[in-house]
């Protein structure tokens, strides 16, 4: 059985956090504490790339209330 390549990294040169520039992406990619390296990849002005924006987003709620019981149920469900 053969497998294709994996896909490409998001990242295409992560550097240390620290070491960013203006305008790079400050999403960490891989390494702790002060090894943390960020993606890097052009932000313009916003903190994040494009692609690592909609993570760090997260999902769209119409209301607290609606999250709370989505909340609710998955913790429901969970156990």
């Amino acid at each position: 059985m053969t497998f294709s390549s994996p896909r490409p990294p998001i990242a295409h040169a992560p550097r240390p956090w620290l070491n960013r520039l203006k305008g790079e992406c400050a999403y960490p990619v891989d390494g702790e504490g002060a090894a943390t390296r960020s993606c890097c990849n052009p932000s313009g002005a916003a903190l994040y790339c494009f692609r690592h924006r909609s993570v760090m987003r997260g999902p769209k709620v119409s209301s607290p209330a609606d999250f709370e019981r989505e909340i609710m149920r998955f913790l429901e469900h969970r156990q």
